[in-house]
């Protein structure tokens, strides 16, 4: 379906914007409104014809303001679900983003944050804030870390052709949570009658190390993974071998370095909560996503 053949359908029908079409959650919320045939449209940087599935795509750049007005132009949207854009102060662009949404009638704020997000600091505590001072309904869910990163191209590559996984984490607890979940908590927080208008912490079932996710591998794929603790500077400096920015390899090696001191560790029966069931353990995952580590 085409923008412009669902702004025609759906013009009495309230619709959701999933920002961050790309990433590793909107797209699985999309795919949980469209099976409960809620209307909704993705917002990409890549614009229409780029949506998984054939999904309604519009072309929404946070960094790009006159982007901002596309997904208006098409239908009337009453939610919008927010990710953060990898630029400098997000916050700025985002905020800015809220008060025209508002402006054209949305009423409700999803936004995925980080357990790093704290309420009026800088990063996304500052959207937090602002929506608040707003006065619209909102929910912040704060998810740990992705179990899809995974199966990302570096860890994929790591784990399935060398048998190990690299980090500076050394032996910090880290309550892994599946997408599947956040995407899920995401959907409810947009749909549900009654908006939940507070933070949520989005983590999964156990605290594990990393040692202990190299376990787990080394049971499901039925070969030893191993765990290679490094310090800062063989982290930056391996992740810059592989091809990141020095930027961005100073910031991963951050959060890990922080995870190593149990940073986010904690636990949380939002999920459950929220969906009605307790999240994904790393053991299920793994079992789901196992072809994604063949060593062939």
């Amino acid at each position: 379906m085409s923008v412009s053949q669902l702004g025609r359908s759906s013009l009495s029908k309230m619709s959701i914007l999933l920002t961050g079409g790309s990433g590793k959650t909107a797209p699985r919320v999309a795919a949980l409104l469209a099976a409960d045939k809620k209307p909704f449209l993705l917002g990409s940087r890549q614009g229409p014809g780029v949506g998984p599935n054939g999904h309604p795509t519009v072309k929404f750049d946070m960094s790009d303001e006159s982007t901002w007005t596309k997904p208006f132009e098409t239908t009337q949207i009453k939610a919008v679900y927010m990710m953060e854009p990898r630029i400098s102060e997000p916050w700025v662009p985002m905020n800015k983003f809220v008060d025209l949404a508002k402006k054209q009638g949305v009423s409700r704020f999803v936004l995925c944050a980080g357990t790093s997000a704290t309420l009026g600091k800088d990063g996304m505590g500052r959207v937090w804030e602002h929506l608040i001072e707003s006065g619209v309904d909102y929910c912040v869910l704060r998810p740990s870390w992705f179990m899809e990163n995974m199966i990302e191209p570096g860890l994929a590559f790591t784990i399935g052709k060398l048998g190990k996984i690299f980090t500076a984490a050394q032996d910090g607890m880290i309550p892994f949570i599946s997408a599947d979940d956040i995407a899920e908590a995401a959907y409810h927080a947009l749909t549900d009658e009654k908006s939940y208008n507070c933070d949520l912490r989005i983590l999964g079932p156990e605290n594990l190390t990393y040692d202990q996710i190299a376990e787990t591998l080394s049971k499901v794929l039925g070969r030893k993974i191993e765990h290679v603790k490094q310090d800062e500077a063989g982290r930056i400096d391996g992740l810059v071998h592989a091809g990141l920015s020095d930027y961005f390899a100073r910031f991963l090696t951050r959060l890990e370095l922080l995870a190593s001191q149990d940073f986010e560790k904690g636990t949380s029966d939002a999920v459950e909560r929220v969906t009605g069931h307790p999240p994904k353990s790393f053991e299920k995952f793994a079992e789901e996503n196992k072809a994604a580590w063949s060593s062939n």
